[in-house]
């Protein structure tokens, strides 16, 4: 080092140096790397939210549909209003439905390992397949309902609650099979 320097320059100098590489590398190698995992982070989380969103609609309308009956002894006014509601619930379903079968794959790859992903496509197609079948309403809403619950908890539950998430799986597995079979609730 040069003379007019004090014994403690040098080190300051080193710090210098390594300090202004490690911005220079970092803001050009790193942040890029960083930025683009955020984002991927970020669609994965949103596809994770709209599922959610979409399987807590299939839900939820359900119950209202499967709580809500129209009274033959009440008025034409109630009556209409009823069956506008329950047609309007019916629609909430129909698009939850459709909107699960067309984005499963968005939602898929926020697992790791193959069978969670695999479950997730297999609850959407057939979600959407009881929702359009020729089966009474009665049975299609009690079949989606037990469906969605199961496939709730297994998607969305806190990994803390494990033994309740691998009772849902077995019991999800079970009924997907079951509506698969072709003798199934679902007829083929």
């Amino acid at each position: 080092m040069p003379d007019w320097m004090p014994p403690w320059g040098t080190t300051a100098l080193i710090a210098i140096v390594t300090s202004m590489l490690t911005l220079i590398v970092s803001g050009r190698y790193i942040s890029p790397l960083l930025e683009v995992r955020n984002r991927r982070f970020q669609a994965k989380m949103q596809a994770r939210e709209k599922f959610q969103a979409n399987m807590l609609t299939v839900l939820s309308a359900v119950t209202r549909l499967l709580a809500v009956h129209v009274p033959p002894e009440a008025s034409d006014t109630v009556r209409s209003a009823l069956r506008a509601e329950r047609a309007r619930w019916s629609a909430q379903i129909d698009e939850a439905t459709k909107y699960l079968a067309d984005n499963c794959e968005q939602v898929a790859f926020a697992y790791a390992g193959s069978r969670i992903p695999e479950l997730t496509v297999r609850y959407s197609a057939n979600a959407r397949m009881v929702w359009i079948s020729d089966q009474n309403e009665s049975l299609k809403l009690s079949t989606l309902r037990d469906v969605t619950q199961h496939g709730h908890v297994l998607f969305f539950d806190s990994p803390l609650y494990a033994t309740q998430r691998a009772r849902s799986w077995q019991e999800l597995e079970r009924l997907l099979d079951a509506l698969e079979t072709p003798e199934g609730p679902s007829g083929g």
